[in-house]
């Protein structure tokens, strides 16, 4: 019985890049908002004062101060105007990834404020379409010896549980998603994603206003 030697000279009859497909996509959707400055500024300033005197309800948050469910409800200038901001991105968002049609959003949205060594736990947001956070404040370094490797860090976790037993090093398949968030950045994602905020040791409070969106029609 003969046999064929191989060769890696054959012809191919298009490249192989070309015949390779990316299945179970996970959309992650980064985008910084410009002329946020003023905006951020009146932002904290109000989040501030109402933690100041508004007891935290407690959620993923562990430590740190949690808004009531109503903040992005609320009929002020600054509120409708990050509406809009998010309106914007989910629109796009559900544009590239749904069958196109006219589409209803409605959305809940809390403010939230992390100092030294609070955190959020790894969660998803049930009951919902896309989910996000709006960046009031930046993630500056830590000052006092921590490792600013993940200090206040938001990490997408992968969830495909069977890629971790991938056999390669520094492949494109199975990796860390950490992301370093600046002021005015706002990041939206399917809400079955797992995520978590890395414990933040940073010199000022960490601020930012979480959201759901469910989509209907």
């Amino acid at each position: 019985m003969g046999s064929e030697t191989p060769t890696e000279d054959e012809p191919l009859a298009r490249p192989i890049r070309d015949c390779v497909q990316t299945i179970f996509p996970t959309p992650v959707a980064v985008h910084e908002w410009p002329d946020s400055a003023a905006l951020n500024t009146v932002l904290a300033e109000a989040i501030l004062a109402e933690e100041a005197t508004t007891p935290s309800r407690s959620r993923s948050n562990v430590g740190g101060w949690h808004s009531p469910m109503d903040y992005l409800t609320r009929q002020e200038v600054p509120q409708m105007r990050l509406m809009g901001r998010i309106r914007r991105m989910v629109g796009e968002l559900t544009g590239i990834m749904m069958k196109p049609g006219r589409h209803r959003f409605q959305v809940e949205g809390w403010a939230n404020v992390l100092r030294h060594g609070q955190y959020t736990s790894l969660h998803v947001h049930p009951n919902s379409t896309w989910s996000g956070v709006y960046h009031v404040t930046g993630n500056p370094p830590p000052q006092d010896g921590h490792d600013p490797q993940y200090s206040g860090k938001i990490e997408f976790t992968d969830p495909r549980p069977a890629a971790s037993a991938t056999c390669m090093v520094e492949n494109v398949m199975q990796r860390r998603c950490m992301l370093n968030p600046g002021p005015g950045t706002m990041i939206a994602f399917p809400s079955w994603l797992q995520h978590q905020v890395h414990p933040y040791f940073g010199p000022v409070p960490r601020i930012s206003i979480a959201f759901n969106v469910v989509v209907a029609g």
